[in-house]
């Protein structure tokens, strides 16, 4: 039997309440397959669900949390084909992917080729997806727009700038005075805080909420869109803030605002999550996408992967490597 190891969110709380533990590696069930992780991110969901303040459905402790991993096929389950064993892989597994070895579904596995570092894989399935559904498949960005990113130097706000360039859009990122040259170097153009509503934008992304949500619907030029993607403000009230996306979304002013959540969309639609994750992956191999990463943590250590994560000076993903 093959031993494991796994983060455990022991109760909710701060970065102390997480423990390594160790135990028999899952026995992958019909149609899955297991990975021996190689690299596994750490997001801003996750430390919201340590801390028991994430918005919407979140696993009750004790769990191991863990978005995406990268690593290698060691076992396939029935109705799986046995090629899949060694053959490097990325996956979005929503939880339970901090941890050395993990069970996930066949149908969502995206191969990894050789060309491509497995760390820069595991930036992917959750900052990259997301920032493609964002603009594809929910802003409808289209060439020569102005869209204006909130958080621009982070994980997702860097993948939002690559992307969005990639379609020909201009974009604009809201940034600290300190990450307005990073900024630059994904193709965005800085924006200091508190001047979003020159831009006049076409769409804006926001990942805030709370008082950064009401100036993101004023930098709107008439008919633009507005998606909130998250709740990152200690000022933020999840439910007040959706529900101000519906009214302002019911306003006769040509404006529109919607609220977009990758966890309830990787349930309902996970073909398209999954060929979304599969073009990333050809992207990343052509050299079209630059990953950046913050820090490499080793498993053992999740206190400190969590600690850094939730540095705002941080920029781009966070790792942990069994």
């Amino acid at each position: 039997m093959t031993r494991r190891r796994r983060i455990v969110v022991t109760r909710t709380g701060g970065p102390e309440v997480l423990r390594v533990d160790s135990d028999d590696a899952p026995e992958p069930g019909p149609r899955h397959l297991r990975i021996r992780v190689t690299a596994a991110g750490v997001a801003r969901a996750d430390l919201l669900m340590r801390a028991g303040r994430y918005p919407g459905r979140a696993p009750t402790p004790p769990f191991t949390p863990g978005w995406d991993v990268t690593g290698v096929v060691d076992q396939v389950g029935p109705h799986v084909p046995t090629w899949w064993r060694g053959r490097r892989v990325v996956a979005l597994t929503l939880t339970g992917g901090h941890a050395s070895h993990v069970c996930v579904p066949a149908a969502g596995v995206v191969e990894v080729p050789d060309t491509v570092q497995a760390n820069d894989a595991a930036c992917l399935p959750l900052t990259h997806v997301t920032a493609n559904e964002l603009l594809h498949h929910v802003a409808r960005v289209r060439p020569g727009e102005r869209v204006l990113v909130h958080g621009a130097a982070g994980g997702v706000g860097i993948a939002l700038l690559e992307i969005g360039r990639l379609l020909g859009a201009h974009m604009y990122g809201v940034a600290a005075p300190r990450d307005h040259a990073f900024v630059e170097t994904y193709g965005g153009r800085p924006v200091e805080r508190g001047r979003e509503a020159a831009t006049r934008a076409d769409v804006v992304l926001d990942m805030i909420g709370g008082p950064t949500l009401r100036a993101s619907w004023r930098s709107l030029r008439p008919g633009g869109r507005l998606v909130s993607y998250g709740f990152l403000s200690t000022q933020a009230s999840p439910p007040a803030d959706v529900l101000r996306l519906r009214l302002w979304n019911a306003l006769p002013n040509g404006r529109r605002a919607a609220f977009y959540r990758l966890s309830t969309n990787a349930r309902r639609r996970p073909r398209r999550i999954r060929a979304t994750l599969e073009r990333l992956v050809v992207q990343l191999g052509e050299g079209r996408l630059h990953p950046r990463i913050a820090a490499c943590v080793p498993l053992d250590d999740p206190a400190e992967a969590h600690r850094i994560a939730d540095d705002p000076t941080a920029r781009g993903k966070v790792l942990l490597v069994p």
